[in-house]
């Protein structure tokens, strides 16, 4: 398409006309059941291990619409599932489970989306990080759902295929579900420049909508969180408030560190897609795997130094570092492993 058009492409993949019925008709019964399938799978102790924030997770489901401050959007989800399941007798509890499990079925589809060859899937799902999606009471399953969603819309606008404002308006709306995803924007101003085609109206219009929407949301609800200031960062050199374990790098904290990356790793026990990323960085070509990459570094940054105030409870958040991480590992072992019957997508330079 030339430079100097709209850029309207269709920023969807939906089939046109009448099969839209039938398309939805697929996946809507898939959505269900892969949630189902999840929501069971959360009941096993030794798959989903417990988290420090979970009985508050549920606690602020139980009340009266009140909203976390940094994860407005999810709070709001899992009280509109309770509500939703509370006449049938379900407690809060399992209602969250129930609204963490419907987002990793659709974040299932959207893996599939991304690459359907196996070991890109295997990495992704087998990884302690895809443990928020399994009926995990916390509030870190729709973020990453919307995170792979702009991952997603990405890859599409730098292979020519979509315009930019899809991947801008999951991204916000990623922010919207919990703030951890505005740790990635950076990354996102990189991507606007890779193309003549980004319009500056494709970020600003979403962006103003994630303002008013924030702001509009904490008018509206009671809020309650934890203050955000620099309290929150892992102090350099003397522990500065109530709730701080460690300073900067000491032994307690590398010790925390590796054992974050081990849970969030291949099977819960292995970095794997460190030693990928590392083992095949050469391969790191595309503008796509690019994108992928600064988010990975962004996501190992902003993990370092924030400080886990739960300590080892708090692996599932710092399990987020993992999911763009996940996605580029995926991409380039899928390119080494070659399937029979796998497509190369466009932009492969091996493909």
């Amino acid at each position: 398409m030339a430079s100097g058009s709209l850029f309207v492409t269709c920023p969807v993949s939906l089939p046109p006309g009448k099969t839209i019925a039938r398309f939805l008709a697929l996946r809507i019964p898939l959505t269900l059941l892969l949630t189902l399938v999840l929501y069971w799978l959360g009941h096993y102790d030794l798959i989903l291990p417990y988290t420090g924030d979970g009985h508050y997770t549920e606690e602020l489901a139980e009340k009266d619409w009140v909203v976390l401050m940094h994860s407005s959007l999810t709070t709001l989800v899992h009280k509109s599932v309770y509500t939703l399941l509370k006449p049938w007798g379900w407690k809060a509890w399992y209602a969250v489970m129930i609204s963490s499990s419907l987002a990793g079925a659709m974040a299932l589809q959207v893996l599939y989306a991304i690459r359907r060859h196996p070991a890109f899937l295997a990495l992704n799902i087998l990884s302690g990080s895809f443990l928020v999606f399994v009926g995990e009471v916390e509030n870190y399953a729709w973020v990453n759902l919307f995170l792979l969603l702009t991952f997603l819309a990405v890859e599409r606008f730098l292979e020519g295929r979509w315009a930019l404002w899809p991947a801008c308006l999951f991204f916000f709306t990623a922010a919207l579900f919990h703030m951890l995803a505005l740790f990635y924007l950076p990354a996102l101003f990189w991507v606007m420049y890779q193309r003549e085609a980004f319009r500056p109206w494709e970020f600003a219009v979403p962006f103003l909508l994630f303002i008013l929407l924030a702001i509009g949301i904490l008018l509206i609800f009671p809020r309650e969180g934890p203050d955000l200031d620099l309290g929150r960062l892992v102090p350099l050199f003397q522990i500065n408030r109530k709730g701080q374990l460690f300073t900067f790098f000491s032994s307690t904290h590398l010790e925390l560190l590796l054992y974050f990356h081990r849970q969030a790793g291949f099977l819960r026990m292995i970095p794997a897609s460190w030693i990928i990323m590392i083992w095949l960085f050469r391969r790191i070509e595309t503008p796509f795997q690019r994108y992928l990459l600064i988010c990975s570094l962004t996501g190992l940054a902003w993990t370092t130094v924030w400080h886990p105030d739960l300590g080892r409870l708090d692996w599932d958040l710092f399990s987020q570092m993992y999911i763009p991480l996940n996605v580029l590992a995926g991409l380039l072992l899928s390119e080494v492993w070659r399937v029979p019957g796998t497509v190369p997508r466009r932009g492969d330079p091996r493909g």
